[in-house]
């Protein structure tokens, strides 16, 4: 939904709360579909270009509650192939390690 400055409440509270609302709500379909994106094989790079950040970005930002509905996901299902396997070992190693670096 597009929020239109004069279609919000008149008073400044209640506007800062619909636009609090909507922030929620646009966070939780962003994450939706970074999800569903790495679930049909982007890369961190592609996402993050999508979102005007860097693969960087994208990946810190996003990649606790990726790895999370993708082994939630294949537990499920147990469809979770060996490349996408490796895509999230490799991801967490390189975060490890950043971490590790940076300590």
């Amino acid at each position: 939904m597009l929020i239109v400055r004069d279609a919000l409440p008149r008073e400044p509270l209640a506007a800062l709360r619909a636009l609090t609302d909507s922030e929620q709500e646009l966070d939780r379909i962003r994450r939706e579909q970074v999800i569903a994106a790495r679930s049909a094989g982007a890369s961190w790079q592609q996402i993050g270009d999508a979102l005007g950040v860097t693969r960087q970005s994208a990946w810190e930002g996003f990649t606790a509650s990726t790895r999370h509905a993708l082994a939630a996901n294949a537990e499920a299902n147990n469809t979770l192939d060996e490349d996408d396997a490796l895509t999230l070992a490799v991801d967490e190693v390189r975060a490890v390690r950043r971490r590790g670096a940076t300590s």
